[in-house]
């Protein structure tokens, strides 16, 4: 029984080590024949108990549990990457050197690579490069 017990905790510890429940599975499987050990079965059953919990375990539950496990949430533009696309006010000038916008409800230096944009237009965010955002201006 000992050897069993022994060989689940080592391959929990691979478990650890590699995430993807086949170790898990396995171990699984070795307490299985502990407990066929601890019933007093002889070793030809403890192997069965083994190699059956094995098979349902890899075969069944693994695919149902790693499904589950890789459900995540869509993921989302975060920080930099959300302002990308979001719509501005130009509060001065907006050229090719210099200008400032206000974005997110905060002020940020600008630049525009199509010409001059007034002051009070409304811009798209189309990139961010450090605290400088490229702005372009709405079709009217």
């Amino acid at each position: 029984m000992w050897i069993w017990i022994g060989l689940a905790g080592g391959l929990l510890i691979a478990e650890m080590l590699t995430v993807d429940l086949l170790f898990a599975s396995l171990a699984l499987s070795a307490a299985a024949a502990a407990l066929a050990n601890w019933l007093g079965l002889n070793a030809a059953m403890q192997g069965v108990f083994f190699g059956l919990f094995a098979l349902v375990s890899i075969l069944l539950l693994r695919p149902i549990v790693l499904k589950h496990i890789k459900k995540r949430t869509p993921l989302q533009a975060t920080n930099v990457q959300a302002l990308i696309g979001a719509v501005a006010l130009t509060l001065t000038e907006v050229d090719s050197h210099s200008g400032r916008i206000k974005l997110g409800g905060e002020i940020w230096s600008a630049t525009s690579r199509r010409g001059p944009i007034p002051a009070g237009k409304s811009v798209h965010v189309i990139q961010i490069d450090g605290a400088t955002a490229l702005v372009t201006q709405d079709k009217e």
